[in-house]
């Protein structure tokens, strides 16, 4: 484990209370997993417990929160050394963590006992002490000791610069709004939330912001202004394509139309005067979760056309299959719910479903594109494009765990293994196949049906649905078998409107 020094971040503790400085608020990043999801979700709870008692100290307001989050403190600490400790047992420097542990109980239990002194200096220390943790044992230590375990990749000095950046970076917000006591009033309670704040006057102003700031996402925006309105701004982000940015717009509360008319133009969320600011951060944040979501979907489909575009069977093929999915694992929730599918299961294996044949990627040219029927040695190469991309994925999912990601690995992996056993790459039967692989089976098969290859002709509708309805109990599982005879008109529908 390399050297790096200890990182104080307790300046605040040594200034004047009276004339404290302004304290950041501390940012999650995937990047500060440790592998382990039970304990980065504890690492989570206290940095909401860090950044709930910064904003109580940023605004004076310690007196409210501060024995809730001590008791929270000594909480945490019981329920996650516990945890901890556990899993570094076998780690060769176990006992010196565990020594880390008792200080740090010992230093918040200290403020126990002051707590009836000076509160206001209480909470200082005590963010002090919690910001320190943060810094220099959850993001430091902790991610040496579970790298050094397998459970994450090995750190490296720059990783971990990286990170002390990544914690305290905030996220941009772009103000649009022409009176500037209004602006004012919003620039500084975004500020105290802990955002970045840019300014705009008018909708024109905006867009030239926008188009210099690539990492801006968040737009509040005003409808009234001069040069450019609300709506011609609203309209202008979306008819340029200005990539993922959430627009919420601010709204007298008895003007719907102008709700139903931003909404109608791109429009993501809105908000009605006047602005209560606990209601604003919460759509803020909102917006910042779909931004994720949209991201990541972004990639994965970026990710996935890089197979796809090595074969000429592009066109719109991802977009049906992923349809083609969703269709099928909504259905299982209303006629078999003893599978125990959910509406969020059913959402993750349409999302993931484009990366079902990444492995192709590593499938030669003159195999992949081949007009005529593959060789069996051929049929082989070919088969590898499954337990490839599965083991691409599952190479990722050691490293990220994550439920989602695991659908992702079993529709990869398992599309091609078929109910009666005979299958590829494991020859699994039944029940034993994942569901995503089932669904993705069926979404899979369909399409290849209906659709021209390079090898054959498209299958006319009914012959499509006579050749899945037959293969029933041997290629293909039942329930979802019966699922699609319940959907097949939706799917022909969706194939005629996705065309190549």
């Amino acid at each position: 484990m390399y050297d790096q020094g200890e990182f104080n971040i307790g300046s605040i503790g040594k200034c004047d209370l009276e004339a404290r400085h302004i304290v950041e608020l501390m940012n999650w990043h995937e990047s500060f997993s440790v592998g382990v999801q039970i304990i980065d979700d504890q690492h989570q709870h206290l940095l909401i417990l860090i950044n709930e008692l910064i904003r109580a100290v940023n605004t004076h307001q310690e007196d409210e929160v501060l024995d809730k989050i001590l008791h929270a403190a000594l909480a945490y600490t019981e329920e996650h050394f516990k945890t901890e400790e556990e899993l570094l047992k076998i780690h060769p420097q176990f006992m010196a963590h565990c020594a880390s542990h008792r200080r740090f109980t010992n230093n918040i239990s200290r403020l126990v006992v002051d707590f009836t002194n000076n509160k206001a200096d209480v909470a200082v220390k005590l963010v002090n002490e919690l910001t320190n943790w943060l810094y220099n044992h959850i993001l430091k230590s902790d991610i040496d000791y579970f790298g050094e375990l397998g459970y994450r990749p090995r750190d490296t000095k720059d990783d971990f610069e990286a990170r002390l950046h990544l914690v305290t970076q905030k996220v941009k917000v772009l103000i649009v709004e022409d009176s500037p006591s209004q602006r004012l009033l919003l620039k500084r309670n975004l500020e105290t939330a802990g955002f970045e704040v840019l300014e705009a006057c008018d909708g024109a102003e905006a867009l030239s912001i926008l188009e210099a700031n690539f990492d801006l996402h968040l737009v509040i925006t005003d409808i009234s202004m001069p040069i450019m309105d609300g709506y011609g701004l609203v309209g202008a982000i979306r008819d340029k394509h200005i990539p993922s940015v959430y627009i919420i717009v601010v709204t007298d509360s008895s003007d719907r139309e102008s709700v139903i008319k931003s909404f109608q133009l791109g429009a993501n969320d809105f908000i009605t005067k006047p602005i209560f600011p606990p209601e604003m951060h919460l759509r803020l944040r909102n917006g910042m979760n779909l931004l994720r979501l949209e991201s990541q979907d972004e990639l994965i489909f970026a990710m996935a056309k890089l197979a796809d575009c090595r074969s000429p069977e592009t066109g719109k093929h991802l977009d049906r299959v992923q349809s083609f999915s969703r269709l099928l694992g909504r259905q299982l929730i209303l006629s078999c719910p003893e599978l125990g599918m959910t509406e969020s299961i059913a959402a993750d294996i349409a999302r993931f479903s484009p990366l079902h044949d990444i492995g192709k990627v590593a499938i030669p040219d003159n195999i992949l594109n081949k007009p005529g029927k593959l060789t069996q040695e051929e049929f082989e190469l070919m088969k590898d494009h499954a337990k490839i991309g599965g083991d691409l994925i599952s190479s990722i999912l050691r490293k990220t765990p994550s439920r989602s990601l695991r659908f992702a690995f079993e529709l990869t992996m398992y599309h091609h293994e078929k109910w009666d056993g005979s299958g590829y790459p494991l020859g699994l039967s039944g029940k034993d196949i994942p569901i995503a692989a089932r669904i993705m089976a069926v979404a899979d098969v369909y399409d290849a049906l209906t659709s021209e290859r390079v090898y054959k002709k498209a299958f006319s509708r009914e012959e499509a649905r006579a050749i899945i309805v037959k293969a029933s109990g041997s290629h293909l599982d039942p329930l979802l078998v019966d699922a699609f005879e319940i959907l097949e008109e939706k799917f022909h529908q969706l194939r005629e409107e996705l065309q190549d």
